[in-house]
């Protein structure tokens, strides 16, 4: 199969790489939903390549067999489409042509190579549809080579200027200079070609790339961060500066009695946090972001329509897991009203001074906020906050993931936190902690009074003024507000620092739809 074929229910992409072959399934044409297969094989196809040299015969048929594997379980998969795409050791081989034309005969996979241009334009492009809005630098180090991007709002797809560059772990591991001034002063001389980055300094730098998404999670261990979901882990550069500078100086033997560091990648480590290091110096970045999303989900970008392009990866992300759990598919959660939006509405009034994020946080709290349902009442809170810090979730960052984790705790009762708690909200801000306790107990006292069917919100709405916060019910519905729901309401209000209040408001009329 080809990036040609007719396109199924599913897309493969076959990421042939200079240190690593992997295979990633998406179910659907759809950048937030998880992959349903992801396997990394290390075959090492660029390892000991000489600049412009030629593939190793061993490493060239490990590689076959790893993409015959792979074309062997899309097809069991019904996979309509593998899009397989090469970087730096192969685009750079003397024997290109006999190796692709290898793969071709014995998997019967297509591979095309991609420049590095477009190597980079497509990683950038990766980062981009995981997060919205991000401006700054994207750097995506590989066992061939580096690539940079400058994210500028301004282009076309918010791809600016972008290059590569000979810097690949693999290949500085293969060359002479092993002495660590000289290293520097090589990595130096590369990043001083690249005229623009001076215009992206001061910046957020983006990071993509297997080496460096391990010296992230050594960081996690090392500091025993309490999130181990690494995407949207974010670190000011003077410290990154600080971890590169440690873990470069560390010994080959150093890095093999760290007990997490990954067992195939101890010997390019060092080098990666080296180039790191170079690239902050030159970059100027002050914040240092780690992005799962890369090289591959700018392939899976190119298969989507105009509409699925502009999706929101954070709704749409927590639409799924919400669907995923859902008590009522058709309810205001699901298909049949799958945006979320009257929560959202019904909340709004509590929130007038919200900004753009702060309300895409609340729809996301929103789509989330039921589900705990099937978990033991007295477990609801903590389970359903775990839930949030570990889904598949993208588009956010990990001060954004405690709010919205930390609201949806809140959903499920009144009371503070523990210990288990403790760990995560301290990493977040007096302000993001009162945001989350007003959203939860608002989504509790929505639920409350809707028994969970949504459209019955239409009967009631809330105001907010000095006086207080202010249930208004339609006339008839005043008998319904239940003790549990006059409790939540007032536990609601205590959250603003405001009293409560109950009426029958004849303005209060349910609109068309709801």
């Amino acid at each position: 199969m080809s990036v040609r074929s007719k396109l199924k229910d599913q897309l493969a992409v076959i990421d042939v790489g200079s240190n690593s072959v992997r295979m990633v399934v998406y179910p659907t044409t759809a950048l937030a939903a998880p992959p349903v297969f992801n396997e990394k094989a290390m075959c090492g196809l660029g390892r000991g390549q000489a600049p412009g040299g030629a593939l190793g015969a061993e490493a060239m048929q490990r590689t076959i067999d790893t993409i015959a594997r792979f074309a062997y379980l899309a097809q069991a998969m019904d996979v309509g489409v593998i899009d397989a795409a090469a970087t730096a050791a192969v685009r750079d081989a003397a024997n290109r042509d006999e190796f692709l034309a290898r793969v071709r005969e014995e998997t019967g996979i297509d591979v095309r190579i991609l420049s590095g241009l477009e190597e980079a334009r497509l990683s950038a492009r990766g980062v981009l549809a995981a997060n919205p809005g991000a401006r700054g630098l994207v750097g995506d180090l590989g066992g061939g080579s580096l690539e940079l991007v400058h994210l500028d709002p301004e282009q076309d797809g918010g791809v600016g200027q972008r290059t590569s560059l000979p810097l690949g772990t693999l290949r500085l591991f293969a060359g002479s200079e092993r002495d660590g001034a000289r290293l520097d002063r090589q990595i130096d001389d590369s990043l001083g070609q690249v005229d623009w980055l001076a215009q992206v300094r001061n910046g957020d730098l983006y990071i993509v790339g297997g080496a460096w998404r391990s010296l992230g999670r050594l960081e996690m261990a090392r500091t025993r961060y309490p999130l181990r979901v690494l995407h949207g882990y974010t670190m000011p550069a003077a410290r990154v500066a600080s971890m590169c500078q440690l873990f470069a100086g560390l010994s080959l033997e150093s890095l093999n009695r760290i007990e997490r560091a990954p067992k195939d990648r101890l010997d390019t480590l060092a080098l990666a946090a080296r180039v790191l290091g170079r690239l902050l110096h030159r970059s100027r970045a002050r914040r240092v972001i780690f992005s799962a999303h890369g090289l591959r989900e700018g392939i899976l970008y190119g298969h989507l329509s105009p509409a699925q392009q502009a999706v929101d990866p954070l709704v749409a992300s927590c639409r799924l897991t919400a669907l995923a759990s859902a008590r009522d598919p058709g309810n205001g959660l699901g298909h049949g009203h799958g945006d979320g939006s009257r929560l959202t509405d019904w909340l709004a009034p509590l929130f007038p001074d919200e900004g753009t994020d702060e309300r895409r946080l609340r729809l996301a709290a929103g789509l989330l906020s039921d589900v705990g349902w099937r978990i033991h009442p007295d477990e609801r809170p903590d389970h359903a906050m775990a839930d949030v810090l570990r889904a598949p979730l993208i588009g956010l960052d990990h001060t954004q993931r405690i709010k919205l984790a930390l609201a949806i705790r809140f959903r499920y009762t009144h009371r503070g936190g523990s210990r288990w708690v403790d760990r995560y909200t301290r990493l977040i801000e007096e302000d993001d902690r009162i945001w989350s306790r007003r959203i939860g107990q608002t989504l509790r006292l929505a639920h409350t009074l809707s028994g969970g069917v949504i459209e019955l919100l239409g009967q009631y709405r809330l105001s907010l003024n000095e006086d207080g916060i202010t249930l208004h019910c339609q006339t008839g519905a005043r008998q319904f507000v239940g003790e549990a729901a006059r409790k939540r309401l007032a536990a609601m209000a205590r959250s603003f620092e405001l009293p409560s209040h109950i009426v029958v408001d004849l303005s209060c009329v349910a609109k068309p739809g709801t």
